[in-house]
């Protein structure tokens, strides 16, 4: 007889071989139920699908993309909505009993109701005709932490204490936000996916359990007879040799001690495992590794977050951080003290003048995303890195023009006569582009290349504007001609960006390094590029529509080109 279930209810009957193959009506719900062939029965209980194969008549699968202990998971298509997903068949042999299943099931509805940016969303739960359990989640396109690990131990180089630290945040953010309903219980590289942009996003909240408490009953079975025969000292015993569990679920080496032990656990297991997950980022070593102390793998690790780290990693849960946030809090106060002082950088020039920080905005650099690929001056969009950079919070005004005017007795700006554009705190415009590196030089900074430029307004976060991704409004940015005219820089305080950035869409476009080319030739052919003879502007103007607004919006500009919507800022090149 052949076991099928239907995929709808979850209703299991026996039928016999000589309809495999065919379509029938469930008893239960009504709809219709495959019963698979033999052949695929075998190789689906191995969960070795294939490509083409359908599931519960939703999903086609596309491609293997990953397996572990607790199943194997497919990136398919789902048909009825048309979007990629990921399909995670839990492995039959982990789930055996009724018992298993229903808690697997219940654990499963709590991971669909966590929804959070730094959590691999759960949209379905459901069987297969031939009774594998399987999630429908989210199909997030990037390398497993431990990947990145491996890659890193490849190369023999320690990742930045500032992506550590970056990375670990994320983490501790998806677990303050699911710690409200459900432990994890198996925090591990392998469930840390890494996405453009360093962003993080961690999966299988609640899975470990349902696995867990299976193993526990069959574990526990033999000592069944035992309680019954003296319930007193049973229960008032702690968990022994022969008493308790044999296996630990999740991974052994990533477990808290009292999950090692058997013992009831709370969230602060989760906080002790992200705790070995940061000893490793640090050091590359796995707890499997013969430890070795943070400072003595490498130097640049500050006392403070030597500190935080040891916290998290006590043997003694009541002497870990009480929860997830309260580790986040320590991790980045630690990271802010030691490695980010708050410093106004002042550097002497050759001409006698000095260059300093004030008014500008440090960003510290990283990965993100940059282009869209639907308009073609902007393709293609591709993750890029760029170094740390100062930049100033508002475009060039006319009255650090005039400044630079006065002391190198260059000619005025074009509109300087012209009463809508000459105010002090109005940003300066007609400026050429050769003017602009020219002031740029006196000031001791640069024009910014498009790379920081985007990255400035675009961040890690992939913002549609500088400010968020709500449309854009006369609060935010000049734009669409409301005014007539520029405006002073500082008039949009609702357009900031985090960092404190003033303007980067309307009012002005401004002037940046590169030539204008196709990103393809920009970043494969710089020489080719620099051919071209227009300088590439970003941000739009004070005329521009909305729709035009956008991180990612470039026009070319002849470098001669002196017109009333043309601006620039300057950056500053290093770290703090």
């Amino acid at each position: 007889m052949i076991q099928v279930t239907c995929s709808h209810c979850g209703l299991r009957i026996q039928v016999p071989p000589t309809v495999q193959g065919k379509v029938g009506i469930c008893f239960n719900c009504g709809q219709n139920i495959h019963v698979p062939t033999l052949s695929a029965l075998k190789r689906h209980h191995d969960l070795a699908f294939e490509v083409g194969d359908s599931i519960s008549d939703r999903y086609m699968i596309e491609l293997s993309i990953g397996k572990g202990g607790m199943g194997v998971v497919y990136k398919a298509r789902d048909t009825l909505i048309n979007e990629t997903v990921a399909l995670k068949f839990m492995n039959p042999r982990m789930l055996r009993t009724e018992h298993g299943k229903k808690l697997f099931l219940q654990e499963a509805q709590i991971a669909r109701r966590l929804r959070h940016d730094n959590i691999v969303a759960v949209h379905d739960v459901g069987w297969t005709d031939d009774g594998i359990l399987y999630l429908s989640m989210e199909y997030a396109e990037g390398n497993s932490l431990r990947a990145f690990i491996r890659q890193k131990r490849y190369e023999r180089e320690y990742p930045s204490v500032r992506l550590v630290v970056h990375f670990v945040s994320q983490v501790l953010d998806a677990l303050h936000y699911a710690h409200r309903t459900v432990i994890h219980r198996d925090i591990k590289p392998e469930n840390v996916m890494l996405l453009p942009g360093e962003k993080v996003k961690v999966l299988d909240f609640g899975l470990a359990k349902a696995v867990h408490e299976e193993f526990m009953q069959e574990d526990t079975t033999a000592t069944n007879g035992e309680a019954l025969k003296h319930p007193k000292t049973m229960l008032n015993r702690p968990p022994t040799t022969e008493s308790k569990p044999k296996r630990v679920i999740g991974t052994f080496a990533y477990a808290a001690p009292e999950q090692k032990q058997h013992f009831p656990i709370d969230l602060r297991a989760d906080i002790y495992s992200t705790g070995l997950v940061l000893y490793e980022l640090l050091t590359l070593r796995t707890p499997m590794d013969p430890y070795i102390p943070v400072d003595k793998a490498r130097s640049d690790i500050a006392p403070s977050l030597i500190k935080v780290l040891e916290k998290a990693r006590e043997l003694e849960r009541d002497n870990r951080w009480g929860s997830a946030l309260e580790f986040k809090a320590a991790l980045e106060e630690a990271y802010e003290t030691s490695y980010k002082p708050q410093i106004n950088l002042i550097t002497p020039l050759s001409n006698g003048r000095t260059v300093d920080t004030n008014h500008m905005a440090y960003l510290e650099g990283g990965s993100f995303l940059m282009g869209n690929n639907r308009i073609r001056e902007e393709a293609p969009e591709s993750e890029v890195t760029v170094a740390p950079f100062w930049m100033d919070i508002y475009p060039v005004t006319m009255r650090d023009y005039m400044a630079y005017v006065k002391d190198t007795n260059t000619k005025p700006p074009k509109f300087y006569k012209d009463s809508r554009y000459n105010g002090p705190d109005q940003p300066v415009v007609g400026i050429t582009w050769n003017e602009a590196v020219a002031y740029a030089t006196w000031a001791g900074k640069k024009l910014p290349t498009e790379i920081q430029w985007e990255f400035a307004a675009r961040g890690k976060a992939n913002r549609k504007y500088p400010w968020g991704n709500f449309a854009p409004d006369t609060t935010r940015c000049n734009y669409a001609d409301y005014l007539g005219m520029t405006s002073n820089v500082t008039m949009h305080d609702g357009g900031v960006t985090p960092e404190g950035i003033y303007d980067l869409l309307g009012n002005v476009w401004e002037w940046t390094l590169d030539p204008f080319a196709p990103y393809a030739i920009l970043r494969k052919d710089p020489d080719m590029a620099a051919g071209n003879p227009r300088k590439s502007a970003r941000g739009g103007c004070w005329q521009s529509p909305p729709e035009t607004l956008n991180c990612t919006a470039r026009y070319g500009f002849f470098p001669e080109s002196q017109t009333d919507t043309l601006g620039f800022r300057c950056i500053l090149e290093g770290s703090r």
